[in-house]
């Protein structure tokens, strides 16, 4: 999963890819038998939109807010924020931490020449601070067929503004 957030609820979230969603109302685990919680949004619409957000069960509690356990959030970028060349990271479930840069932003939909693979998908990009912090970017989405060094990532600021969410820090 990607970015974890709180609602305005008050309940918390982990943030991950709408096509990642078998619209069965199946609960998502941990490993094969922590139960996580139930996708409560989620967006799929081709190369456009890709986007889901997973309610966590009241017992899981607040989730760690540092991305892959390692890089504090200081903050969100909006898309006229990002720039093309900027140093740019994803810590994905199959490939790890990988990182390149920005080649473009079309609509909500950032490029970026980071290496991923099946199995990546949710993960969450970010752009690195000269301070080890760390500015949320967004969610993978896919990779031209052919290409694991191109990655495209659905912003994540248009999603909290939608569902009511903040990410955690």
């Amino acid at each position: 999963a990607g970015f974890a957030a709180q609602g305005s609820d008050g309940s918390y979230y982990l943030m991950t890819s709408g096509h990642c969603d078998a619209h069965d109302g199946a609960e998502w685990t941990y490993g094969n038998d922590a139960p996580l919680g139930r996708i409560s949004a989620s967006e799929h619409e081709g190369d456009k939109r890709d986007a889901a957000i997973i309610r966590l069960e009241p017992s899981v509690g607040m989730p760690v807010g540092d991305v892959g356990g390692r890089y504090q959030v200081r903050d969100v970028l909006s898309g006229p924020q990002i720039q093309v060349g900027m140093p740019f990271c994803k810590i994905g479930a199959v490939t790890g931490e990988t990182c390149g840069a920005i080649k473009g932003v079309d609509g909500d939909v950032v490029e970026a020449s980071v290496f991923s693979l099946d199995g990546d998908s949710g993960s969450p990009g970010f752009v690195m601070n000269p301070d080890g912090s760390v500015s949320a970017v967004g969610l993978l989405m896919s990779s031209p067929d052919g290409d694991d060094y191109t990655t495209y990532f659905m912003l994540v600021n248009p999603l909290l503004d939608r569902w009511g969410l903040r990410i955690l820090p």
